[in-house]
């Protein structure tokens, strides 16, 4: 059962796909500029660890966490409690089963409903140890979306990848602020031999509820912007018209993924990090939209495969919403400092707090093992006074 959570502003924590560490070292490259705000004084390991992790708008704590079967299953702390109610772990009409794993949530807007990731009832590589499997779902393989209530009490599956269509699992999902518009990824061809990360599609739609209180996704159409075979959706900024995505747009490599702005009014696409022998993935506004935290592999573009599957590290990074001022928070590959891990570490995703003083952040190391980590900064970077 997960213990005592802060309260930090929604925040999905997503692991990167099908990584493995090993224990190769490369020094830091990178130069902070001045920003007395952005000033990182602390960087520490929590005592819980969660791989996805989130805060309502009415301050409700959603979190993913393996139950004692090895299972992924959904726990909700009601705000003004101080205990976690696991929604997921009973078998009850129109849920998903208890069996199936869980590991991706996102809160609506409004704060009355929560997407889940579902792993499909069956499918592909069902041999491969549960270990193995992790990576998949934790990269949205073989995962359908659903929306439930806080409570668990009603639950509706929005997608049914075994039954129709080539698409076999998704990421996402992200909506606007207004809670109107909601906006995910499809995987439609998995072959990795001939696409790294397979091909996917980002969708656009309607987010609604029918006069019996029954969510659906509408008005469905695909936005996945030219050239882009990898595309992953990060978060809206507070316009509701720029969504930060991760792809491969005109890269040969998905592997060099950057960052881009896109408005979903327009099409039109901004590459905002322009490194394309660099990892750069999950990127997140700040609560003002003026700063943007993402991972990056970035400090360490000296090394050759610092940017490979399998030899991949990177940190947590700081850039303004137009792509400039690029800082580096974190050294978790670099020894001395006091969040140095052993072995290769991915600096997975991280969100702001409400506030702005604030990043949550996963981390992950060797063996898929995932900690948490608090990164404190000197003033409200993330939400600067208007």
């Amino acid at each position: 059962m997960p213990q005592g959570f802060p309260l930090f502003s929604t925040v999905v924590l997503i692991v990167p796909a099908c990584i493995l560490a090993g224990g190769l070292q490369a020094q830091s490259q990178t130069a902070a500029p001045p920003d007395a705000a952005c000033k990182v004084t602390s960087v520490q390991k929590t005592s819980t660890n969660y791989e996805n992790a989130g805060t309502s708008s009415l301050g409700d704590v959603a979190v993913t966490q393996l139950d004692t079967n090895g299972v992924y299953q959904v726990y909700i702390q009601k705000h003004g409690t101080t205990g976690f109610q696991c929604i997921t772990c009973a078998a009850h009409g129109g849920a998903p089963g208890v069996n199936l794993n869980k590991p991706m949530i996102n809160w609506h807007p409004s704060g009355e409903w929560l997407v889940v990731g579902v792993e499909e009832t069956s499918h592909d590589l069902s041999w491969m140890p549960a270990s193995w499997q992790r990576g998949f779902l934790q990269s949205g393989i073989w995962l359908n979306i659903w929306v439930t209530k806080p409570d668990g009490s009603q639950w509706i599956q929005i997608t049914d990848f075994n039954s129709a269509g080539p698409a076999n699992g998704f990421v996402g999902v992200s909506f606007t602020p207004d809670g109107k518009t909601v906006v995910w990824a499809e995987i439609v061809n998995g072959n990795i031999f001939v696409n790294l990360f397979g091909q996917w599609k980002l969708y656009m739609g309607n987010f609604s509820i029918s006069s019996q209180g029954v969510p659906a996704f509408t008005n469905i159409r695909d936005i996945t912007p030219a050239g882009a075979r990898w595309i992953e959706p990060g978060m809206f900024a507070p316009d509701g018209k720029h969504i930060l995505v991760s792809s491969d747009i005109g890269m040969t490599n998905a592997a060099g993924q950057d960052q881009f702005a896109l408005d979903v009014t327009t099409g039109q696409v901004q590459n905002l990090t322009n490194s394309p022998t660099v990892w750069d993935e999950h990127g997140l506004y700040s609560p003002d939209g003026n700063k943007i935290v993402f991972m990056s592999s970035y400090p360490y573009r000296s090394n050759p495969y610092s940017d490979s599957v399998l030899f991949l590290q990177t940190e947590f990074m700081l850039m303004n919403a137009d792509g400039s001022g690029l800082e580096q928070l974190t050294h978790f590959n670099v020894p001395g400092y006091a969040e140095s891990q052993p072995g290769l570490t991915v600096a997975a995703v991280a969100g702001f707090t409400a506030d702005g003083t604030q990043l949550l952040g996963a981390v992950m190391g060797p063996n898929f093992t995932t900690t948490n980590w608090i990164i404190t900064f000197a003033g409200p970077c993330g939400n600067r006074p208007k």
